[in-house]
């Protein structure tokens, strides 16, 4: 079986978690001993190589013509200004319009020279925000599964309605589809509400290699968030909860993992919660690993999420984990057996788990080790690869 999945996120580069799960399986799937091919349509200033090898994985990466070094430093205000002048004028759209066909013709060469039986693309693609009117994704040659990680209509039903041609655009990406599976229940679920999607929809999640942690002295009084530093992801929340962890335990200390606007998360926080918090930025996975490895509690009390890799790397790496009991949260973790929920428009509910885990070590120990043995036992990218192997034969039979 000869594989085409399609990302315009692969890393090495500026990626969210659609990178790195389609990484990770794609590299699995390769060491399973398949042909494996990664390619993407990458809007400006991702940068990095046009053609590379990762562990056995083919990528190439397809560019606008509006692109260029200039648009590499997408956080820059002009960069910003430039990129929203190119999409308001029309310019983004033309450009767009030119080369998806273009992506198309490639795409089929792939298709030709790897004899790829299958293609599996993500609901969300990039480019599409940046269209200005309905244009559709090219139909290929070969049968092509769409996996839902939040598509930009699912996203942006949580703060206003896109626009009708983006919504029209990821129906016709489904409708297209020879089958549709989504990364959890709530996905699949809010998915097809959103998008109107009447057929069925497999739920395979994502999966991580669950062999990372680090042999380090665990700090009992360590505490860590990793993820963007974004309203969506709860960081404020944590950081409104974390004023009352200090008082409760003034010897606690809180570790935040992740890019974004650290002086938004310190205007949150008291002064003298502001010298128990230590701010990494983004940093390489082993960093972030070693991080986890020495922490006892990770906390993600987020709004929205497809199903994330950030808990299962805090499980693998043994903290006990604070989850949010919002969209999938529940489907990871079991209150109070391997971890526990919290509503993140609840600061006192979380930081009333932060301080009653680190008063009680024990718990605290039994919640982590249920954990990491759930997270290794059902959710090893091994495990999680073998049944993509599954549903895709399953798929391709049907097709014929």
């Amino acid at each position: 079986m000869n594989i085409l999945y399609l990302c315009d996120e692969y890393p090495p580069g500026q990626h969210g978690g659609i990178g790195s799960a389609v990484q990770l399986m794609a590299r699995q799937m390769a060491a399973m001993g398949y042909t494996v091919v990664v390619a993407g349509l990458y809007t400006p200033g991702y940068g990095g190589e046009d053609e590379f090898w990762d562990e056995g994985v083919k990528v190439y990466r397809f560019r606008l013509e509006l692109d260029g070094r200039f648009f590499e430093k997408r956080s820059r205000l002009m960069v910003r200004i430039v990129t929203r002048l190119l999409k308001d004028t029309g310019l983004m759209q033309r450009d767009i319009r030119k080369r998806l066909p273009e992506f198309k013709d490639r795409l089929e060469e792939i298709i030709d020279r790897y004899h790829i039986d299958l293609v599996e693309m993500p609901d969300y693609n990039d480019y599409i925000k940046f269209c200005t009117s309905y244009l559709p994704f090219p139909k290929l040659s070969v049968p092509v599964i769409v996996k839902l990680h939040g598509s930009i209509t699912y996203t942006r039903q949580v703060t206003k309605l896109p626009p009708a041609h983006i919504i029209k655009m990821e129906q016709d990406i489904l409708n297209q589809a020879v089958a549709v599976v989504g990364v959890s229940e709530y996905m699949a679920r809010e998915s097809a509400k959103y998008l109107s999607y009447t057929k069925a929809i497999e739920v395979i999640y994502n999966g991580i290699d669950t062999d990372i942690a680090i042999d380090i002295t665990r700090n009992t009084e360590q505490v860590i968030y990793t993820g963007t530093l974004v309203a969506s992801k709860g960081i404020y929340q944590l950081a409104k909860a974390w004023n009352l962890v200090n008082k409760a335990v003034p010897g606690a200390r809180l570790i935040i993992c992740g890019r974004g606007d650290q002086r938004k998360v310190i205007s949150y926080l008291s002064n003298e919660a502001k010298k128990t918090v230590t701010f990494t930025g983004h940093i390489t996975k082993q960093a972030l690993f070693k991080h986890l490895s020495s922490s006892v509690i990770s906390v993600f009390p987020s709004y929205s999420e497809a199903f994330a890799l950030a808990p299962l790397e805090a499980m693998a790496c043994g903290t006990a984990v604070i989850n949010t009991k919002r969209t999938s949260g529940p489907e990871l973790i079991e209150d109070k057996i391997d971890g526990l929920l919290v509503d993140p428009d609840d600061v006192e509910q979380i930081a009333s788990s932060i301080i009653s885990l680190l008063n009680n070590p024990d718990v605290c120990k039994t919640l982590a080790v249920r954990g990491n043995k759930k997270v290794k036992a059902q959710f090893d990218i091994k495990t999680i690869a073998q049944q993509h192997v599954e549903f895709y034969k399953r798929i391709l039979q049907l097709d014929l």
